[in-house]
């Protein structure tokens, strides 16, 4: 059985076996000049591309075959990893990745399935050009296939946060749901190119709009305060506000979550002419109303500049593009991790 092949845009590799193509005059096949005469458009989706070696025609194909569905859809990267993490721990995710960097400019992430190399040809110039193809039909049942498996497992996760006491534990749940339902939208919106009839008579068992209103419902029960001492400006503060209620959290008595640490920036000499240091360090940690630590974010180093003031603002803007990177992933993981146990 042929096995379903994954395309990430940025991330791919499939191999298939060559076929003799046409040619057409001129020694050039037909597939190369037109490949729509010898792939019809209403069974195939086709692209063509071209490289030194065969390796980089089939990378330069996937990325053109790639970027037909780049106009239309958006695919969260973070929202990807999640998914990818999710379904892999639950061991349901049957979907075989290679992880090979492309060479090709795309805008965005996503999972393309079964895409198959099929002609090349190499010209008098040694440039190996290569068809990349899905078939319309057979690639609509895999889509159909894998659109019901995450609805089962939207399902299960919606049905665990109804089920659970524990407000934390709840808000888990419909997060991982609606990561689920933001992957399956971009299922959906792929399978209405493949096949516009399949996404037609497609029919969900869920519906995305009211376990979102859920997850914000649930979200809003979470309180939380925050407390670090020596942030002056208050700006540190400010930052772990902003990300905590950009993911439904409202501040609020009595917390559930509580955020706590400690600045500190201090002068620093490193006998550099025309320039002054100082000396940073940030501790914060995210923990619960039971004491429990959720995330740690850790940093210290230096940083300089022509004034001390100068070089206090360079050390924040560090430690906040830290914050920025990292607090919501952490706490997302953290979420995730507990529903996987």
């Amino acid at each position: 059985m042929r096995k379903s092949i994954v395309i990430i845009l940025a991330l791919i590799v499939v191999f298939a076996c060559s076929v003799q193509a046409k040619t057409a005059k001129g020694g050039k096949p037909q597939w190369l000049q037109n490949p729509k005469l010898v792939y019809p458009e209403n069974r195939y989706l086709t692209a063509v591309g071209s490289g030194d070696t065969r390796s980089a025609a089939e990378d330069m194909a996937a990325g053109n075959l790639a970027k037909i569905f780049e106009a239309n859809i958006t695919a969260d990267q973070t929202v990807s990893e999640r998914y990818y993490e999710l379904m892999s721990a639950e061991k349901s995710e049957y979907e075989q990745q290679t992880n090979i960097r492309k060479n090709v400019n795309v805008r965005s992430q996503q999972t393309l399935f079964n895409v198959q190399f099929a002609e090349s040809y190499t010209d008098n110039l040694g440039q190996v050009h290569v068809l990349a193809y899905i078939d319309r039909l057979k690639t609509a049942g895999i889509y159909e296939e894998k659109i019901a498996d995450n609805s089962t497992r939207i399902k299960y996760f919606v049905k665990q946060a109804q089920a659970s006491s524990d407000i934390l534990q709840k808000y888990a749940f419909y997060s991982a749901a609606n990561v689920i339902i933001a992957r399956n939208q971009t299922l959906i919106q792929q399978l209405a190119i493949i096949s516009p009839v399949s996404k037609d008579v497609l029919e969900l068992n869920y519906n995305p709009q009211e376990i979102k209103t859920q997850f914000t419902q649930t979200a809003q029960k979470i309180k939380f305060q925050i407390e670090i001492i020596n942030d002056r400006e208050n700006k540190i503060t400010s930052l772990v506000k902003e990300i905590l209620t950009d993911m439904g959290f409202v501040v609020g008595t009595p917390p559930l979550l509580k955020a706590s640490g400690s600045l500190e920036i201090v002068p620093t000499d490193l006998k550099r002419q025309n320039l002054i240091f100082v000396r940073y360090e940030l501790q914060l940690e995210i923990i619960d109303n039971n004491f429990q630590t959720l995330v740690t974010i850790n940093d210290k180093g230096r940083e300089g500049h022509v004034s001390e003031t100068e070089a206090e603002a360079r050390a924040v803007m560090t430690i906040e593009n830290k914050i920025k990177r990292e607090l919501r992933d952490k706490l997302n993981s953290y979420f995730d991790r507990m529903i996987l146990k």
